[in-house]
């Protein structure tokens, strides 16, 4: 293997490989640096993504433009996220699971470049075949969701995805739960 990353190449295993493209990586082992530098670039791509598509399209009732601005929605799930990774980690090592919040935050950071992927595809695909864009959406949601179980057994070294799924579920629900907790708490604060 050499120490250059080939994006295009990585970027199509993720899609038909995902355990590989996992392995693939971690087994770089990318400084945090490196490994925030992909996390922040793709959450705020993704973000100016969001925003520009809900500019572009006026629909009724409540948009994302209406309830956030960029920054404050990047920040939110860039934190979220963060807090999750954590959760991951931490309940995976319950499972006997291997990754770390390192491991975790590296797949997670290039989840989110895949998720960037699937976003402009569904965009586009709502552009021009806006009858299929429901059927596709969904798809790339259960793809996406494929992806991160894959990318959670790389991290976890598991080697069985129903154990992966179960990480991916409880984790993610306690990440979101405590970040809920979270804000409740510092909202409470302020009165």
């Amino acid at each position: 293997m050499t120490s250059a990353i080939n994006l295009t190449t990585l970027l199509k295993i993720s899609f038909t490989d995902p355990k590989q493209a996992g392995s693939i990586i971690l087994s770089y082992d990318l400084p945090y640096n490196a490994i925030a530098s992909i996390f922040a670039a793709a959450i705020c791509a993704s973000t100016a993504m969001l925003f520009a598509v809900d500019l572009f399209y006026d629909t009724e009732g409540l948009s994302l433009t209406n309830v956030s601005t960029p920054w404050v929605f990047a920040l939110l799930v860039g934190v979220m996220t963060l807090v999750v990774c954590g959760a991951i980690s931490w309940t995976g090592q319950r499972f006997s699971g291997l990754g770390d919040f390192k491991s975790i935050f590296t797949i997670v950071a290039w989840l989110q470049v895949v998720q960037m992927v699937m976003q402009m595809t569904s965009f586009l695909v709502m552009v021009l075949f806006a009858p299929l864009a429901g059927i596709v959406q969904f798809a790339i949601f259960l793809w996406s969701l494929w992806i991160f179980v894959a990318f959670i057994d790389a991290a976890h070294g598991f080697d069985n995805m129903i154990k992966s799924s179960l990480v991916a579920v409880l984790g993610s629900s306690l990440g979101s739960i405590g970040m809920l907790v979270t804000v409740i708490f510092i909202s409470t604060l302020g009165k």
